[in-house]
């Protein structure tokens, strides 16, 4: 069930869920043929009206997403959770479906939108929004060690393609500003981060 208070809407629109022009990062959730579910960062693209996202051939969200034509976006703000879902899935409990809903959804997103999703180019996959819950809107202020840890994480992604070691330095070139300007948990983050990757 959804939470007391949250906002559930039809044919949402992705600007109320803090989808704008550019690219949102999000943690993609879907689901196998034996609804094993799956969580992993993605990028949604907007440009005005048009939303798509590439996806990658060989990984869970791409087989899934092109089977089932489905794929949630979760908005959620806790940087741990991007590290876990990069390297792996988190445990069962940490998802939930709803109100009787196919898909999976993640228990501590903000909010979530359900997307009809359909390749159209190469790696693309166009976006149609047809659900979306709004759970809490809370005010976010632009932290730049969170951002950090979301950029030390595209470069982790990079360096397991092709090993080359520029994207260690980036890594810690990020890690020096989580330390200046993050949290605990983006600290906890960066932490776990380097552990993941053997950074020293």
């Amino acid at each position: 069930m959804t939470r007391t208070g949250s906002k559930n809407m039809d044919n949402p629109d992705p600007a109320d869920f803090g989808i704008l022009d550019g690219i949102s990062e999000v943690i993609a959730t879907t689901r196998s043929d034996s609804s094993i579910p799956n969580a992993a960062p993605i990028g949604i693209i907007r440009n005005h009206d048009r939303l798509c996202v590439q996806l990658f051939p060989g990984s869970h969200t791409r087989q899934n997403a092109a089977r089932t034509g489905k794929i949630v976006a979760n908005i959620i703000h806790d940087p741990v959770m991007y590290v876990e879902c990069t390297f792996g899935d988190p445990s069962p409990e940490a998802f939930e479906y709803l109100d009787g809903m196919d898909y999976p959804v993640l228990k501590r997103a903000s909010a979530w939108i359900l997307f009809e999703c359909s390749q159209s180019n190469g790696n693309l996959f166009e976006l149609t929004p047809i659900r979306g819950v709004i759970r809490d809107k809370p005010m976010l202020c632009i932290n730049r060690g969170k951002n950090a840890v979301i950029e030390a994480l595209v470069h982790a992604t990079r360096y397991r393609l092709n090993g080359d070691a520029q994207y260690i330095d980036l890594i810690r070139h990020y890690d020096r500003i989580v330390q200046r300007c993050g949290g605990d948990r983006e600290k906890e983050a960066i932490a776990r981060l380097k552990e993941i990757m053997e950074i020293r």
